[in-house]
């Protein structure tokens, strides 16, 4: 089943910063990159039990 909820140009841009910030060693930006691929792929705040 397809999502199109997903941002895929804001994903992507996530993905680019977080291999950034690896290669950098920057636990800081690889956090803010992280949280905005959640923010891409439209992650629940919560999970269902």
């Amino acid at each position: 089943m397809r999502n199109s909820a997903v941002n895929h140009s804001a994903l992507k841009a996530a993905q680019s910063k977080a291999v950034i910030a690896r290669y950098l060693g920057d636990g800081r930006m690889w956090q803010e990159a992280h949280e905005a691929m959640k923010t891409a792929i439209n992650m629940p705040w919560y999970r269902k039990s």
